[in-house]
Formats: C-alpha cells, structure tokens, sequence
C-alpha cells in the first residue's frame, strides 16, 4: 500500500489528489430499503455516504425512491439541477451526466426523478437499462437508497446485491413489514432465476399460494424444486446460502429493543432460510430531527451527538469498512467525529 501525496500544487487545486493505493478495487454497492415507510431509510443513506467518504472512499448516493425522492434534501439542494428523470427520459446517454457534487470532494449524488409523471412505475427495459448503468457507475461506494414497500422494482434494485441493508425500527409493525420485505425477495429471487422454467415456476407459485396454510418454510420450497429438477434444486440453495442481507435498527429507545433482534433474525433464519446480519443500532436523538431541520448530515452538524456515534460504529464494526487512510483501527471508530468536524468546516 502506498501513499503519494502531490505537494507542489496549490491547496485548492482540482488536481490535488492523494493516492492511495495502485489496485481499483471493484464498487461496492449497498441498496438500503425497508419493508415500510417512516423508518429512517433516507436519514440513514445519507449519513452513511457520508460516513464512507469521510474515511477515504470514493461514493455515489443514488435515490432510488422513483416517484419519492427526498435523499437530496440532506445536501440542501432544493432544486436539483438534473435528477434521474433526465436519464429515465433518454435526455442524458449516462448516469455519469446526472452527477450532483457535494462540499465533499469524493461523495456525489444521484437525484430522484419526482418530476417525471410515472417515473415509481418503470418499464421491464427501462429498469434493466437503470440497473447496467448503477452497475457501472465508477465509484468505491453505490449507495442506493430505495422506496418503500415491496413493488417489483424496489425488489428487483434491492436485488443490485447480497449485502443489501435493510432497515427496521424497534416496533413490532416494523418487524413484520421487514420481515415481508425479506420474504418477498426471496420469492422474487427465485422466480426470476427461474423464470425461464414453466416447471419450476408452477412449483413456487403453488407453494406461495399454500404457505400461509402449511410450514411456509422456505426450505420446504427448495425441497420440493430439487424433487422436480435436481440441478435447480442445487441452483436454489447456492442463490439462499449467497443471500445475507443486513438488518439495521433505526431509533432505539431502549435495550430491550437490541435485545429482541436475534430472535427476529432467528425467524428469518427459521422460516425463510436466510442468514441475516445484524450490523448496528441507531439510538434515538432529537439531535437527527434537528439536522434533518438544517438540511444537513447529522455526521457533520452533530458530530458527537449519540447518533453519531452509533453511526461510525455500525461503518467500522458493523459494516467492517476499514480507514481507507489508515489513520485509526475500528476500535477507535470515535476518532471519525473529529474527521468528521474537520469536513463540517467546508458545508
């Protein structure tokens, strides 16, 4: 690993740049979703760009809330000046056109396309042409923050990876709208990795249909597709056993409701045959809503406030997302709030 630092141009040159590193490691990309609304997914998206781009990565904050977007907000851009809609509209060729800046020099944003009548609603090849162009964006980071609900398209963006995080807050309504949302990922997993298969197809859409009076247990299902068809039965467990989205609990007010997130990911384990990590908590801070107010960051208006805190910890423990410029381990993930007053100064 070597560090190159170009000392004889201006400070404020464009062209000042720090490099890091001589290999491109491949773009991480994290679609954030939630099985309903209200749940902080937007607050959260937001703050971990930040996060990210303050421990040296480069990052793309994408608002994949079609029909909904607010993620821009957060950056105080009232009217962004190009958005999705533009690329949905074939106005622009690339994703890379779209591209807002923020005060932060390695974090962009990617607006939402509220302007466009039926943007929450995309063709087939409008969304596979979406997704390509997500894929491709050159960045460490995609962060990709999605509607909520479980539409076809949010399934299918939150598909993007098998890392996915959603995001639950502590009540028992909440619990169970995330547990549809895993739930009906996996139905769409695998009807679309079977979609070519009238065979296997019949055979999930029976059992959707009787889940609700037998077990619904997920490995029933594959049972039953590898009694029809050996290999896809193979081919089944290979696309469950990849699939290990992220749990992370948005306004926690008590430690009980720490407590009871094993048995929810219990459950899912149980019925639904996913391995689900829990990579955090949120606790509950009027210091958010007060951000939220300001049109900023709660990293950079409050770096020390508990939220914050809960933040830097869910990036370095959590999410296991070193410092880039080696300046502290994820034991010192605290040290961030520093960086992150540092980084204020130019918002």
């Amino acid at each position: 690993m070597s560090v190159q630092v170009d000392l004889e141009r201006a400070p404020d040159s464009e062209t000042d740049l720090i490099l890091l590193d001589g290999q491109v490691p491949a773009t991480t990309i994290w679609p954030i979703a939630g099985g309903k609304g209200g749940t902080g997914k937007s607050t959260l998206t937001a703050n971990l760009g930040v996060g990210l781009a303050l421990l040296g990565y480069k990052v793309i904050l994408v608002d994949g809330d079609l029909g909904g977007a607010d993620l821009h907000l957060f950056f105080n851009q009232i009217s962004p000046p190009r958005s999705l809609g533009s690329f949905l509209t074939s106005e622009t060729r690339s994703l890379r056109e779209v591209l807002l800046p923020t005060p932060t020099e390695n974090l962009k944003l990617i607006c939402g396309g509220n302007e466009l009548v039926g943007a929450a609603n995309l063709s087939y090849l409008a969304k596979e042409r979406l997704i390509r162009h997500i894929r491709a964006l050159d960045a460490d980071y995609v962060l990709v923050d999605l509607g909520a609900g479980s539409s076809y398209n949010t399934l299918d963006f939150f598909a993007l990876s098998n890392y996915g995080v959603v995001v639950c807050t502590p009540e028992p309504q909440a619990r169970v709208d995330a547990y549809g949302f895993i739930k009906n990922t996996v139905y769409r997993k695998l009807r679309r990795r079977f979609s070519k298969s009238e065979q296997i197809k019949e055979v999930i859409n029976q059992f959707s249909k009787q889940a609700g009076r037998r077990t619904g247990r997920i490995c029933a299902l594959v049972e039953m597709i590898g009694e029809a068809n050996p290999q896809a039965g193979r081919e089944a467990e290979t696309l469950l056993s990849s699939f290990h989205p992220r749990l992370l609990l948005n306004r926690v007010r008590r430690r009980r409701h720490v407590d009871e997130v094993n048995r929810f990911l219990d459950l899912v384990w149980e019925y639904l045959s996913v391995k689900m990590d829990f990579v955090g908590y949120v606790r509950n801070d009027e210091a958010v809503l007060e951000a939220c107010e300001k049109r900023r960051p709660v990293l950079l208006e409050s770096p020390k406030a508990s939220a914050s805190r809960d933040l830097y910890n869910i990036l370095m423990k959590g999410l296991r997302v070193p410092d880039r410029l080696h300046r502290f381990n994820s034991e010192e993930a605290g040290k961030l709030s520093q960086v992150a007053k540092n980084e204020a100064r130019f918002w």
